[in-house]
């Protein structure tokens, strides 16, 4: 179930050490802005398990692959970048499917 902001909102007030989702996602981005796998790997997370407003597998994908460069030399999180990486293909592949019905929808209509 997708939730509105609003709704999104009303839920972070009945939880005061939940930040409001805008909040959230700018807090993910100026995070991951410093370059460093974990902050990378938590906007990655957040663009497709839906605790952000914004969802973008493709996006998450850019960040993985960014994490895994700044990760490179010790390797330590490859397992998880490569569990987050197919959960974000398999969203790719969701939206994909959920974007060619709807274009059969309006053909029909």
């Amino acid at each position: 179930m997708v939730k509105t902001l609003d709704e999104r909102h009303a839920e972070a007030k009945f939880h005061p050490t939940t930040l409001p989702p805008c909040e959230t996602e700018a807090e993910y981005r100026n995070a991951a802005e410093s370059g460093q796998p974990e902050a990378l790997i938590a906007l990655a997370q957040a663009l497709i398990d839906n605790s952000i407003e914004h969802q973008d597998p493709d996006e998450s994908l850019v960040c993985l692959d960014r994490a895994r460069r700044a990760s490179e030399q010790d390797g330590k999180f490859e397992q998880v970048i490569a569990d987050i990486e197919r959960r974000a293909k398999q969203k790719q592949h969701e939206l994909g499917e959920a974007l060619q019905l709807e274009l059969m929808h309006n053909e029909d209509a």
